[in-house]
């Protein structure tokens, strides 16, 4: 009998060992800060109903998708990065997809104009030989490559629609990306900008500003 019992609490032991291991890397907020982002979210998924949002094919409450949005970002928010799309159409799927790349083509966007506006800046403070076209050219560039290559990236959480009196559905998808993965596809996106234009010393600073992270959208 008592090696039966010791069989068992050793089965036990292996059982409960990987659980053991993997909760060290598990994050999660204390209980002040989930309280916190569960008032802040159910009083945003208030706001949305209020709107006539509601969420799209899913069994989830728009307050259970939206509590779950914010526990899920802000348990690391420096590394997972919200981001939303809206688009406007009749078909959910279609709608839905659009949304997904409005929101990529959004932030594709935001660092464009974040890494051009800093270079712009530093050539007109010093003596650097770029002329605004190659600069111009560059970001065009950094802009396609990021697009595309942000695509694969992006977590969908859920999706929100809401229809007008004309039949026509809105679109919110809300969605998240890591920011280590989008810095590295920044990077990328980067030398491939560089090969299409000329900054000559800029480009040391360039690598500079791609490595901070993208604004947020207001």
């Amino acid at each position: 009998m008592k090696k039966l019992l010791t069989i068992i609490a050793l089965l036990f032991a292996f059982m409960a060992a990987p659980v053991a291991m993997a909760a060290p890397e598990a994050e999660t907020l204390s209980k002040s800060d989930t309280k916190r982002v569960e008032k802040d979210a159910k009083k945003r998924a208030k706001e949305l109903k209020k709107a006539g949002w509601e969420p799209l094919a899913s069994t989830s409450t728009l307050e259970y998708a939206m509590i779950k949005y914010r526990i899920y970002l802000e348990s690391d928010e420096d590394n997972r990065i919200p981001i939303t799309g809206i688009a406007i159409g009749r078909n959910n799927k279609i709608g839905r997809e659009n949304a997904i790349h409005s929101g990529v083509a959004s932030y594709a966007q935001r660092a464009k104009a974040q890494v051009v506006g800093k270079v712009k800046s530093v050539m007109s403070s010093d003596a650097h030989n770029v002329s605004q076209e190659e600069i111009d050219k560059f970001g065009a560039a950094y802009e396609a490559a990021v697009n595309t290559k942000l695509s694969g990236l992006v977590k969908e959480h859920f999706t929100l629609v809401r229809t007008a009196k004309d039949g026509s559905k809105e679109f919110n998808v809300y969605m998240s990306i890591d920011e280590k993965k989008a810095r590295e596809a920044r990077e990328l996106a980067a030398r491939e900008a560089r090969e299409k234009s000329h900054l000559g010393t800029l480009s040391e600073m360039v690598e500079e500003f791609i490595g901070e992270p993208v604004e947020a959208d207001e």
